[in-house]
């Protein structure tokens, strides 16, 4: 009887242990990464192929030129200084332009202007995709009589703009100086 009873006991003093643990409570469950399982459902992060640019909009850029003048010169009129503004987007290391946009007209410094129209059906177009590993370069443009004068230049590199969480959009501001551009598109895995 003492034996049946020590038995009986054992059994229910087992019972509750097995019956306590579970394998998701357990740590030393066999998917538990710490020795050496894995996550039986991990997240997979994807590397996009490409940033599909589908806009490009200046937020503020310098008000005058480096050098205090004004942007625009006008014979006529000592008014109209402001300047008419156009974005290109083009890989880095003087390659043709692959967007070169419309343009803005008497432009002001703190208002956002957003272009996704070339200039003419030859001035590329976007969307645009940007390959990953790619760093191109979207520049701000004062379109003048007597030639362009470059207002300024962000860096687009798609590596460094991801965030390593399967995002489907992406709305980013980058900025040099007085100049702010936001791009905005999508990830293409």
């Amino acid at each position: 009887m003492k034996n049946l009873l020590k038995l009986i006991f054992l059994t229910i003093a087992a019972t509750i242990l097995f019956t306590a643990c579970s394998t998701e409570d357990n740590p030393t469950a066999p998917t538990d990464p710490g020795i050496g399982g894995g996550d039986p459902d991990p997240i997979v992060i994807k590397t996009p192929r490409y940033m599909h640019i589908e806009s490009i909009s200046v937020t503020r850029f310098p008000k005058n030129k480096s050098n205090g003048d004004t942007w625009d010169w006008n014979p006529v009129s000592s008014k109209e200084r402001k300047p008419d503004i156009e974005v290109v987007l083009q890989r880095s290391g003087n390659y043709f332009p692959a967007f070169w946009s419309d343009q803005r007209k008497n432009a002001t410094y703190t208002n956002t202007y957003v272009f996704t129209k070339p200039a003419s059906e030859h001035d590329g177009e976007l969307p645009h995709d940007v390959p990953y590993s790619q760093t191109w370069k979207v520049s701000l443009i004062d379109n003048d009589f007597g030639g362009n004068d470059q207002m300024g230049s962000v860096t687009v590199k798609p590596s460094s703009i991801y965030n390593d969480d399967n995002a489907t959009n992406f709305n980013k501001t980058l900025s040099r100086g007085d100049l702010k551009i936001k791009v905005r598109g999508a990830w293409i895995y």
